[in-house]
């Protein structure tokens, strides 16, 4: 399969921003919320969603369902 040129610009700005965050996963994160921030425009958020285990939960198929009666987003924003 050949190279795909959108694919890889965007791998190199991942990798610039990274770099310029010395790879610091927070400090990234902290970049993204501050620009978020700083844009003006409204970011949605939705509430996590709890989950249950199924009964075997070391089983690699392992499924997982939501808790009955919380639907996502159903707390509003975090």
């Amino acid at each position: 399969m050949g190279s795909d040129p959108i694919v890889a610009e965007v791998r190199a700005v991942r990798e610039r921003l990274a770099a310029e965050c010395g790879n610091e996963l927070r400090e990234i994160f902290r970049r993204a919320r501050r620009y978020q921030a700083d844009s003006g425009m409204t970011c949605v958020r939705y509430a996590a969603r709890r989950v249950e285990a199924s009964e075997d939960a070391n089983d690699s198929g392992a499924d997982r369902r939501e808790v009955p009666g919380e639907e996502r987003g159903s707390e509003g924003g975090r």
